[in-house]
């Protein structure tokens, strides 16, 4: 019986996020749904590119002395945990757990969906995805709509649960 806050990003990458999974709280109808229309979008896939030696002095910068080196850094990181919508939550560098959003926000990155290549002393960051994942995909509601879909299956689609109602 309420109205509610429709929050909305660009490109989920496949799968939204549930609410508490990026902000503070539970929301009802923000619950992660699929979103496989977004293969128009076009920052579905992207990467950003680093030396390894910013990349660990940029970490140290902000997390402390942490024993990470360019050739101990592939066994110093690890996935920590996942969301429901497939995006990282945590990770654990040298037993600091870092959160996806601080990594995000550090690096400048398109979303918490991520992985790290290698190469030897290049760190590409590989991203899916653009924005916080929580709501409703514009890609994703663009290729609903392409598909056939109306605007009340698109809003119901992503935001679970929910009454569309005329307002007076």
């Amino acid at each position: 019986g309420k109205i509610i806050e429709p929050l909305f990003h660009s490109t989920s990458g496949g799968r939204t996020e549930n609410s508490e999974d990026v902000f503070a709280n539970a929301v009802p109808y923000l619950r992660s749904v699929e979103s496989p229309y977004e293969s128009e979008a076009p920052k579905l896939h992207d990467s950003a590119k680093i030396t390894v030696n910013d990349f660990i002095n940029k970490i140290k910068s902000v997390y402390g002395d942490l024993d990470i080196t360019p050739s101990n850094l592939k066994d110093k990181i690890v996935l920590g945990e996942l969301s429901e919508g497939g995006k990282i939550k945590t990770i654990i560098v040298d037993n600091q757990e870092i959160s996806g959003r601080e990594i995000r926000s550090l690096f400048n990155l398109n979303s918490t969906n991520f992985s790290f290549i290698q190469s030897g002393n290049e760190l590409e960051i590989v991203t899916t995805g653009y924005g916080h994942g929580v709501g409703m995909s514009q890609w994703g509601a663009d290729g609903m709509a392409d598909e056939g879909y109306n605007y009340k299956e698109i809003l119901k689609h992503y935001y679970t649960d929910v009454e569309i109602v005329s307002v007076k």
